[in-house]
């Protein structure tokens, strides 16, 4: 029993923890683009999906439900989804995106 609360507090935690970094990286992408609300929403849903499918996907590589390749695969459209949508939302290309999702990744590791 004691196992299960504190499986189910670490994945509460976790899944907090998430949610607070995703707000992050919504509001520096709405300063940095000027996204309004709808635009903020769209991304934030956009985000929380890739990060579920990283997630996902490697407690099922860990627990032996799906192969490496797998994997590769489900991230690798994870990302492009979440891609697609942000090219979409800013306008701009991925090359363009890239130094502000280095500059996040960076910022959200602190």
């Amino acid at each position: 029993m004691l196992v299960l609360v504190m499986s189910v507090s670490a994945s509460f935690g976790q899944n907090k923890w998430h949610i607070s970094q995703n707000d992050k990286f919504v509001a520096a992408a709405a300063v940095e683009y000027n996204l309004d609300e709808d635009q903020q929403e769209v991304l934030r849903e956009s985000r929380m999906e890739m990060v579920t499918a990283y997630l996902n996907s490697n407690k099922d590589f860990k627990n032996g439900d799906i192969t490496k390749d797998e994997k590769k695969e489900i991230t690798s459209k994870a990302s492009k989804a979440f891609n697609t949508t942000m090219t979409k939302l800013t306008g701009k290309s991925y090359k363009e995106l890239k130094p502000f999702f280095d500059r996040m990744r960076e910022e959200l590791k602190k």
